[in-house]
């Protein structure tokens, strides 16, 4: 029998007022595209110019409300692709063509997430990372900022995607657990330090810690929401 032929990847980035990132991770990505591979942005009703930036670094633009979750779910409706690859606009995924092999090559029926890294040289940052790295690999519970790679069928068996404007990510990591759970690539992805700078890295991470637990404990997604953008 002939080998098995590389299943087709499907990137899909949830994108809203992001003109200003959007071009460096989409550039990232067509560094590894080949073939049938689409790189499909999800417009959550930008005001600014997410969409124009998205189509002129070659992707495939559709628009949803803006709720990442549903973003993320609209986008799944619209991708061809075996293998989906979930990854936030404010990213950067270095690897081109060899991380593309290597998704490739993943074996099917099992989630991966990546290697989180954060742009900011502050020590604290690589502490935080560490966390993150035990978190992922102790409990199996990335966050959505790590990206998440699995095939059409996993996704598809477990559900998939919420529309839950927060909290999307964790809701379906936990349900990926009855399937093996999620796995931790060694490829390393860039997240902004954006809000960290903002609200500071200590109250953001506790924020994040604290709305998980009350996630967790039943208050509705759109609760959340409200607090985690105050």
């Amino acid at each position: 029998m002939p080998p098995e032929a590389a299943p087709t990847l499907s990137w899909i980035v949830p994108a809203r007022q992001e003109a200003g990132t959007l071009a460096l991770l989409l550039a990232d990505l067509q560094d590894g595209l080949v073939g049938e591979d689409e790189l499909i942005v999800v417009d959550g009703e930008s005001r600014d110019a997410t969409g124009t930036v998205a189509r002129l670094h070659g992707a495939r633009v559709v628009s949803a409300p803006p709720s990442r979750g549903g973003q993320l779910r609209h986008g799944v409706s619209q991708a061809r692709g075996q293998r989906l690859v979930f990854i936030h606009a404010d990213s950067r995924l270095a690897g081109g063509a060899e991380l593309s092999r290597c998704l490739r090559r993943l074996p099917s029926g099992q989630a991966r997430c990546f290697r989180l890294k954060v742009d900011d040289p502050h020590p604290c940052f690589r502490v935080l990372e560490r966390l993150v790295a035990l978190r992922t690999t102790l409990l199996g519970l990335p966050y959505g900022d790590q990206g998440l790679v699995l095939d059409r069928r996993l996704y598809e068996a477990c559900g998939g995607f919420r529309d839950l404007p927060l909290m999307e990510d964790v809701d379906l990591v936990l349900r990926l657990r009855q399937w093996g759970g999620v796995r931790q690539l060694p490829y390393s992805i860039r997240t902004s330090a954006r809000r960290w700078r903002r609200h500071g890295l200590l109250r953001t991470s506790l924020l994040n810690m604290i709305l998980m637990l009350r996630w967790l404990l039943g208050e509705k997604s759109e609760t959340l929401k409200r607090d985690y953008y105050s």
